[in-house]
């Protein structure tokens, strides 16, 4: 048997890692490391098992940078990020949120004059903040960095939300949306330098909202006007560095899907109310798609064996797929999942369907 094909001893736990969120990741008894497994994903390839979106990689989140600080659940009463905006952590929501009440924008055409700092990722103590992180860093998973409030959450954290959208779409403030958005670009270029000097990162995560549970916040056309020239500058940027970019894209935001390959993501995590399904169907050869698998925490095996069936015969029949299973499933259904899917890397592999 060749050390390719699946055997039950992988299911053996060989270590436990620190995971970004809840407890300790056990690492199974894998051909191959997470990271060679992920990076065949972002290279086009077949990977042995579809990479699982939380606990194969290192997660990180640079403590260096004024806004993780705000917004931290940690964070002291009165903390600002590095545009001099107060956050509040909300527990019940697992996030913070602008402390309301007193947008600090009030009129964008004069934001240069409002805005109380300006974040510069140069003056940031990135040697201590990757002291500080290097004993959870594993050399056996990709590391991906995660950063928050980037474009247009950037509007709504100095404006609030409705002032943010008016100003993408009103044609007598675009110019000084522009000018924001270009202030936001340069700041972003030197946090991803410096990310890659300290960190040397395999992927970095851009997080953006762009859409409610029921559409998106604005039109495809004000989208491809106002930001997506910006996002692709950085996405170019990003790749010249040498890293992948993934999309962190909250909202039921299908109609951006192609504005999204277009800017060059090579990823996206988007919410289970997306079709990924459809979306795989349409743009899989152009973009990495990350799909729920939901499962009760109480469902019995022959159900569990049902949805994981059901997964690998449509999304995750190539095994090029990010699987997300969220934080709340049965005992042992995790593996179950990588034990599938090894196996169905196996029936690719003989079918010879594998992309080397």
């Amino acid at each position: 048997m060749s050390k390719e094909q699946f055997t039950p001893d992988e299911l053996e736990v060989a270590k436990y890692l620190p995971a970004a969120f809840g407890p300790p990741t056990p690492v199974l008894s894998t051909p191959i490391t997470a990271k060679e497994n992920l990076l065949r994903l972002y290279q086009g390839k077949t990977p042995m098992w579809a990479p699982f979106a939380f606990g194969e990689s290192n997660m990180i989140m640079v403590d260096c940078d004024p806004e993780n600080q705000a917004r931290s659940p940690m964070a002291a009463p009165g903390t600002c990020d590095g545009w001099g905006v107060e956050w509040q952590f909300v527990p019940i929501a697992g996030g913070a949120m602008v402390k309301p009440g007193k947008p600090m924008v009030t009129d964008i055409d004069e934001w240069e004059e409002q805005v109380k700092s300006i974040p510069d990722p140069d003056t940031w103590d990135w040697e201590g903040c990757y002291e500080r992180a290097k004993p959870n860093i594993d050399p056996d998973r990709c590391t991906l960095i995660a950063v928050g409030g980037c474009m247009f959450e950037r509007f709504i954290a100095l404006m609030d939300f409705e002032n943010a959208a008016v100003a993408l779409i009103d044609d007598e403030q675009k110019e000084a949306a522009h000018r924001l958005l270009r202030t936001i670009t340069e700041i972003h270029k030197k946090f991803y330098r410096n990310a890659k000097k300290w960190f040397n990162p395999d992927i970095m995560n851009f997080n953006d909202d762009w859409g409610s549970q029921r559409a998106e916040f604005f039109s495809v056309e004000t989208a491809r006007e106002m930001l997506l020239p910006y996002v692709k500058e950085l996405c170019e940027y990003v790749h010249s560095l040498g890293m992948y970019w993934d999309l962190h894209c909250c909202g039921f935001v299908e109609n951006f899907v192609p504005l999204f390959i277009e800017a060059g993501y090579d990823s996206w995590g988007g919410q289970p109310l997306n079709d990924k399904w459809k979306l795989k169907q349409m743009y899989g050869d152009k973009m990495i798609f990350t799909s729920h698998i939901s499962i009760a925490k109480d469902a019995s095996e022959e159900e569990q064996d049902a949805v994981i069936r059901q997964f690998f015969d449509t999304i995750g029949a190539d095994n090029r797929v990010y699987i997300d299973v969220g934080f709340e499933f049965p005992e042992g259904f995790k593996e179950k999942v990588y034990a599938a899917s090894r196996r169905n890397y196996d029936r690719l592999k003989a079918e010879g369907k594998v992309i080397e």
